[in-house]
């Protein structure tokens, strides 16, 4: 099967999860996008290692190869709009330059802070897109908030000019050159508190300049929808069984790769006609939910091959049931990220594994010398 294949139906299934996004699933008129990039560890294969070579801290032999990926996140429907892989090694931002060609007119992306480069606003901008991002660090810690043009005691628009090409650019310098000298941005100062309950301040970039049009506490409540493209990678990672790719070779990781991302966005096609159904918000329905009945009932659809009445009917009742399968929301309910299962008492490989000495001691293991 070829992966050009898989990116015709995954590019398929994304054209009708667009086509069934309601009014209520944008903000402003602006369809929702979010970016963000995660890992996959693959089998430990000299192919492997040579696409995607495992951390420079570790020993050889002692780790596993990494599979970068970047992906593009429509929060109108929850589905992954594109995905692209890259060594670990290489920063996001790389990856995320090509999927700017993805976003259009009337687009509005979302990310944390370290897409927020000049590279990657202007690139969006050429597409017609606008962006809503956490001011980079580097920009944060010289940040004057005495420049600029004062919107309001947390608002400012400041125009920022061209720096030099960065050297992990994809760009050439005759591309970097075409680039606008200048950009006009406009930041948003916002109050906020970590789960430690400790209280801070972070700083919003975005293109959207007309304060009266697009509000600035709107703006910021806004951002907080980002969190959203780290549940869903949690969702294709973690209940899709997605942290390893057991393959051998860079190009099977790619087909597996594609294979978790078309199951991903049909069952959020799924989840998106089940809150048709009952009037609520797409992410409202629960992912694992519906997963977990996709599982459990598939078999029983075999019963209505050649039977079109009865197979309208047995899915028009399987959507009802999707459409029960509604989160509980728990506003500020605590969640801290800890384990109850406890590891295997088993030593580090911290030599390759044919060089490898195991230490016994009274039935328990030691690290080795």
């Amino acid at each position: 099967m070829e992966i050009s294949f898989l990116k015709e139906i995954h590019h398929r299934i994304c054209r009708h999860l667009g086509s069934r996004v309601a009014g209520r699933d944008c903000w402003n008129g602006l369809n929702l996008l979010a970016i963000d990039g995660s890992s996959v560890q693959l089998m430990d294969t000299e192919e492997n290692q040579d696409a995607y070579p495992q951390s420079s801290s570790q020993k050889a032999g002692c780790g596993f190869p990494h599979m970068g990926i970047v992906g593009l996140l429509n929060l109108g429907h929850g589905g992954w709009e594109h995905i692209e892989t890259c060594p670990q090694s290489r920063h996001e931002t790389i990856a995320a330059a090509s999927l700017a060609k993805h976003l259009g007119e009337n687009d509005l992306l979302l990310g944390d802070r370290a897409f927020g480069s000049y590279e990657l606003i202007c690139r969006c901008a050429t597409q017609g897109a606008h962006v809503l991002m956490r001011l980079h660090q580097a920009r944060d810690r010289t940040l004057d908030w005495r420049k600029g043009k004062r919107l309001s005691p947390h608002e400012r628009l400041v125009t920022w000019k061209r720096p030099y090409r960065p050297a992990g650019s994809s760009m050439t310098k005759e591309e970097w050159n075409e680039l606008p000298e200048t950009m006009e941005v406009r930041l948003i100062k916002v109050s906020y508190q970590n789960r430690a309950g400790e209280k801070g301040e972070l700083v919003l970039v975005t293109t959207l300049l007309d304060s009266k049009k697009h509000d600035g506490i709107e703006l910021a409540d806004l951002y907080a929808r980002r969190w959203d493209i780290e549940l869903k990678l949690r969702d294709l990672k973690t209940t899709l069984n997605m942290e390893f790719f057991s393959v051998k070779t860079p190009e099977m990781a790619h087909k597996s790769m594609w294979m978790s991302v078309i199951a991903f966005n049909l069952i959020r096609a799924l989840m998106q006609r089940a809150a048709a159904e009952v009037e609520k918000p797409v992410w409202h329905v629960s992912f694992k939910g519906v997963l977990d009945l996709v599982c459990a009932s598939h078999e029983s659809f075999r019963a209505h091959a050649r039977k079109p009445r009865k197979r309208k009917e047995a899915v028009s009742s399987f959507i009802g049931i999707c459409a029960s399968k509604l989160i509980d929301i728990r506003p500020f309910r605590s969640e801290p990220r800890a384990v109850k299962r406890r590891p295997k008492n088993h030593p580090l490989l911290n030599a390759p594994r044919h060089e490898y000495v195991e230490v016994f001691h009274r039935s328990r293991y030691q690290k080795s010398a």
